[in-house]
């Protein structure tokens, strides 16, 4: 069972692909709703009280992601470093990975990262320096300790991308198995 995500003053749901502001220009969702794994979904919640502790809050670009709607991406870029293949699963397909960022709710604006998410350049790592400024490699480091020290684990390639450990605990899942989700189970993608 997946758990959704909500929105209020301190999570913004920003989810990229209900909309054509992704990288491949067009929406691949139906429905802009974050969902995630029970275990998940409380890991997420320990590090908001962290973000909110400092006075930040989090953007969030996805969670929960049909295998259907891996298969489209995977298609449309096919580069294993930023899209997982869909045969492998990937951790979005499982419920235990979310996209995000940090936010100043004061302000509404988002902590500068270097990078937008999704920028598929190898200034997105984790352990990229030269070209980024002081303060996004300062807000990167923020996100990571709040997320790394509320049980998740990152993706080197992705500042924003962060999972549970032990992915084969969990199965994949398709649009079929989560008939809220994201993507409709009738919508004929592949």
């Amino acid at each position: 069972m997946l758990l959704p995500i909500d929105e209020k003053e301190d999570v913004i749901l920003d989810i990229r692909y209900a909309s054509r502001n992704n990288f491949v220009g067009r929406p691949i969702y139906d429905r802009g709703v974050a969902l995630l794994r029970a275990e998940a979904h409380a890991a997420f919640h320990r590090a908001l009280a962290r973000a909110r502790a400092i006075g930040l809050g989090f953007r969030v670009f996805d969670a929960f992601r049909p295998l259907e709607a891996q298969t489209i991406l995977w298609h449309a870029i096919s580069d294993s470093a930023f899209v997982a293949d869909p045969a492998l699963g990937g951790t979005h397909p499982r419920g235990i990975a979310i996209d995000l960022t940090l936010f100043d709710p004061a302000t509404g604006y988002d902590l500068p990262m270097g990078t937008d998410f999704d920028a598929m350049t190898p200034l997105s790592a984790h352990g990229a320096l030269d070209g980024l400024s002081s303060d996004a490699i300062h807000n990167r480091a923020l996100l990571l300790g709040i997320m790394t020290a509320t049980g998740w684990e990152p993706y080197e390639p992705e500042w924003w991308h962060y999972n549970l450990p032990s992915r084969e605990n969990f199965p994949t899942m398709t649009a079929a198995d989560v008939p809220d989700g994201p993507l409709q189970a009738d919508t004929g993608a592949t």
